[in-house]
C-alpha cells in the first residue's frame, strides 16, 4: 500500500504554499467563528451561512460579512477562506469587495465595526501572539 504526502499547492504569486492539512482546523475554525458571530448579530444561522448550497439575500449577506470578518479580522489568507466557506477564491474576493462597498453607510459600518472588535478579540484569545501584533502585549 502506497502512503500519500500531503498536497502542496503552488501559487504564481507566493510560490509553494503549506500543504492542505495545514491550512486546515484552524482556518476552518476561525471561519465558523466568523459565521457564528454573524449569525448572533444578524439572527440568521451560522449552518447556513456555512452551507455551500446557494441561499435567500439575507442569508448571502451575512455570508459575505462572515467571510469579511474572516479575511480582515481573523487575517486568514484568501484560500483558507475559501475552504472555510466552500467557495472558489473569485467568489471570496467578491463578497470582501461588496462589503468594503457596504462600509460607506454609516450605520452599516458602525455595526460591522463591533462584529470586527469581537472577531479580534476571539483571534486574541485563540492566538496569544496576536495581540503582539497590534501592539497590545
Amino acid at each position: 500500500m502506497a502512503t500519500q504526502t500531503p498536497r502542496t499547492l503552488t501559487s504564481p504569486a507566493l510560490g509553494r504554499l503549506p500543504p492542505l492539512a495545514e491550512l486546515g482546523w484552524r482556518g476552518r475554525l476561525q471561519c465558523r467563528v466568523a459565521a457564528d458571530i454573524v449569525a448572533m448579530f444578524l439572527a440568521v444561522s451560522a449552518a447556513e451561512i456555512l452551507s455551500a448550497r446557494r441561499a435567500s439575500a439575507a442569508v448571502s449577506h451575512a455570508r459575505h460579512i462572515a467571510i469579511y470578518l474572516a479575511h480582515v479580522a481573523f487575517q486568514l489568507p484568501l484560500l483558507a477562506v475559501s475552504r472555510g466557506f466552500a467557495r472558489d477564491r473569485s467568489s471570496i474576493s467578491y463578497a470582501i469587495a461588496r462589503i468594503e462597498d457596504e462600509r460607506d453607510d454609516e450605520t452599516f459600518d458602525r455595526l460591522l465595526s463591533r462584529m470586527e472588535q469581537l472577531a479580534q478579540s476571539c483571534r486574541r484569545l485563540a492566538l496569544p501572539e496576536a495581540g503582539d501584533e497590534a501592539g497590545e502585549a
